[in-house]
């Protein structure tokens, strides 16, 4: 694996991968030799404030419980989606704009070993949908340049909050969502 901090990304221009540095923002052309062992950080505790009405492990916001997959915990998304089923939630989908956003903020402070975190978001025949029963796929947030075609899964890009499509056998990070 790649050091702490570092992404390795197909970059179509140049028709091979490129190296991000997330933390810093350097952008190299050679996977990097230097930076952390790739260990991650402690889990972060969860206070009762942040707990709410929601199960251990688990943090209320706007009336819907969160669960973070732990830093090294990255599955692909169909995995991603039994991981949440498994934890008694689904998969994140966005009810309201500002959640990415609330989620960017909490994921600064617990760290994930991903650039991205799996939603339920997918494309069907063409269109982009978060799954029976949830909103309609209205306004979405998506970073610069996206969907550029990559995937058929969307993800969030977790230094920004914005949405990104990924391909969906990609392992990355997860927050599942279920009610109180």
């Amino acid at each position: 694996g790649l050091p702490y901090g570092w992404e390795k990304k197909f970059d179509g221009k140049m028709n091979g991968f490129i190296y991000i540095n997330h933390v810093t923002g350097e952008t190299r052309t050679s996977p990097p030799t230097h930076g952390s062992s790739g260990t991650g950080p402690a889990p972060v505790q969860i206070s009762a404030r942040e707990q709410g009405s929601c199960k251990p492990g688990w943090r209320y916001a706007f009336n819907f419980c969160y669960y973070i997959s732990a830093f090294a915990d990255i599955q692909s998304h169909s995995g991603a989606q039994t991981a949440c089923k498994t934890q008694g939630g689904e998969l994140f989908w966005p009810q309201f704009v500002f959640e990415s956003f609330f989620l960017k903020k909490t994921l600064n402070k617990v760290k994930i070993s991903t650039h991205f975190f799996w939603t339920n978001g997918e494309k069907h025949s063409g269109k982009w949908d978060w799954g029976t029963g949830h909103p309609a796929f209205s306004n979405p947030k998506w970073s610069a340049g996206q969907p550029d075609g990559s995937g058929t899964c969307l993800a969030v890009y977790a230094h920004t909050g914005f949405l990104d499509d990924q391909p969906c056998e990609t392992q990355y990070n997860y927050v599942c969502k279920t009610k109180p």
